[in-house]
């Protein structure tokens, strides 16, 4: 990192954010108006948001829950929060009005927090259980006392490194909600990491629509807090409703630094046309680090080939591996580098565990990208079911330690008691290079979108909705990544359909499982029950099943219908 921006880890983030530059700008963006703030009003707006929280008389280390859209005040009193010694939790804060599920989802994760403090906005604090009423704070009324405080505080900050910073709930699952513990510690340590893979200088210009409520988003406003560097936020809404606004914002703000998932390049891409000639200028975009869902080479590439014109130059877009429960970053590739994309023999990959190199485009092969080496002090290993580290070249499990990494999740025994304990990820891939490559997922649950599903659910929804014999249907989800996408394939037993008609059964899966999970199916195949591979106790063996799925050797009598839209 250059410019005098190293800044030792054991420092606590607020403490970064008080000695910022007074030159540092931060700017909320709304569809309308954009609101920018010198340094000198956010640290005004900070005193008051503590004045505030004391007038609240919480305790250090208790938690203050935010449901609210990216804006001034999440910032300030996220930052007030710190300043105080107390811990935060970003909740989702977009409930769909006939959405009972969204809705019960923030009251599990309340009930699991129990905040002394929920800063949330009237229509969601209506919605909330009458048991909650006590402890909501508006974000109209947050305002109304900033504007009342007389005397702002103007204290040393009460947070020490061993301090309760977040509590970072991991991809939704539709069962009990787990929230990471981070500390102080871990956040300064993963910002550091990251501001040094990144090479962070005090010109960078961090951009970001993510929301705050996940990791990813919370990383883009910690590393620019961390940095001094100015800081640009559009809330996720204004993203959704215009996604090219996104690099209107990059070009306007002259942006250098803004992460985005997969997903969000491959929408653009294909949006790129709806664009004129000299409409944007993403010259000065230096890095975007893409995660949070599987990373395909064709949606990247396929972005770079639309924006070039446009001033992006190569090297920009680099595949990052991270999750909830390593703060954020597990591994980075460096600036400017190229995409490193290797060509695999699927059926060796996924059937034997084995890296085989393939020409590019050969019958058979997949590209996978690396996502670069651990950052900071992260250590990355691959083992087998045993356990036991693999040489590099071979898939396994992922396992991870070091500093940011998890120790517990809220509530629950330590998952890693001492620091020197690995933590198994619950993902598959291989290293090579020291570089990490990412194939899929351990873990049974079905996921799609950032959403986590248990296979039992689809399962049983079809067989009850399909009156089907139990065992018959297995669904699993995995990295295809032959047809670049993440996929939810079911499987049924041919011999159990009886005489129906192939198109109609079709929609029957599509809508039964999208009524009873939530979830969209992407494939559908017919096989004999006896080709089901199973456990000696007659369990069906999921990650059985997609090996085969993915490798093409799911029993060639098999009949496979085409892709089943909901």
């Amino acid at each position: 990192m250059t410019d005098g921006l190293v800044a030792p880890a054991r420092l606590c983030l607020i403490e970064k954010f008080l000695s910022c530059p007074s030159s540092r700008l931060t700017t909320v963006l709304a569809q309308d108006a954009a609101v920018s703030l010198k340094q000198s009003e956010m640290l005004a707006r900070v005193a008051c948001a503590r004045q505030v929280l004391r007038q609240s008389a919480l305790a250090p280390e208790q938690v203050v829950a935010i449901a609210l859209p990216s804006s001034v005040e999440v910032l300030v009193m996220v930052l007030a929060c710190w300043a105080e010694g107390l811990a935060i939790a970003l909740l989702p804060h977009e409930l769909p009005h006939e959405s009972k599920r969204e809705g019960a989802g923030i009251e599990a994760m309340l009930a699991l927090l129990d905040p002394a403090l929920i800063l949330t906005s009237g229509s969601i604090a209506q919605r909330l259980a009458p048991a909650w009423s006590e402890r909501v704070l508006t974000d109209v009324a947050l305002v109304e006392r900033m504007q009342a405080v007389e005397t702002p505080v103007d204290e040393p900050v009460l947070s020490r490194p061993e301090s309760l910073a977040i509590l970072q709930f991991t991809s939704g699952s539709t069962g009990a909600p787990k929230a990471v513990c981070i500390t102080q510690a871990m956040l300064s340590a993963n910002c550091q990491a990251i501001a040094e893979r990144v090479a962070v200088a005090a010109a960078d210009r961090m951009v970001s629509w993510l929301p705050l409520h996940h990791d990813m988003g919370l990383s883009a406003l910690t590393l620019a807090w961390w940095c001094s560097i100015d800081l640009v936020l559009m809330p996720t809404s204004e993203f959704s409703r215009q996604p090219l606004a996104w690099l209107h914002a990059l070009s306007r703000y002259k942006g250098t630094l803004s992460p985005a998932p997969t997903s969000a390049f491959a929408l653009l891409g294909r949006l790129a046309g709806r664009l004129r000639d000299g409409d944007l200028d993403l010259s000065h975009w230096r890095y975007a680090w893409v995660g949070a869902e599987p990373v395909f080479h064709a949606h990247l590439h396929q972005f770079e080939a639309a924006f070039s014109a446009y001033g992006l130059q190569a090297g920009v877009l680099q595949p990052a591996y991270g999750m909830a429960e390593a703060v954020v970053a597990v591994s980075l590739n460096a600036p400017g580098q190229a995409l490193r994309v290797r060509w695999l023999d699927t059926q060796s990959l996924h059937a034997d565990g084995v890296v085989r190199e393939q020409p590019e485009g050969a019958p058979g092969a997949a590209a996978y990208l690396g996502n670069g080496t651990g950052v900071g002090d992260v250590e990355l290993r691959v083992v087998d079911e045993r356990g036991l580290e693999v040489s590099e070249g071979l898939l396994g499990s992922l396992q991870i330690r070091g500093g940011s990494v998890i120790r517990r999740y809220l509530k629950m025994e330590p998952v890693r008691p001492q620091a020197r304990d690995w933590y198994d990820t619950g993902d598959l891939g291989f290293v090579l290079g020291a570089e990490v490559y990412i194939t899929g997922r351990t873990k049974d649950l079905i996921t799609r979108a950032g959403v986590n599903v248990s296979p039992h659910i689809v399962e049983w929804s079809l067989e009850h909705g399909l009156g089907l014999a139990a065992g018959s249907v297995a669904a699993f989800s995995c990295i295809d990544s032959r047809h670049v996408k993440e996929s939810v394939v079911v499987v049924i037993a041919v011999n159990a359909l009886g005489n129906r008609d192939l198109e109609e059964l079709r929609r029957e899966v599509a809508r039964t499982v999208a009524r009873h999970a939530g979830v969209q199916v992407d494939d559908l195949v017919l096989i004999r029950r006896a080709d089901f591979p199973k456990t000696t106790s007659g369990k069906i063996q999921r990650q059985a099943l997609s090996r085969l799925y993915l490798s093409g050797k799911l029993n060639p009598a098999a009949v496979a219908t085409d892709a089943v839209s909901a």
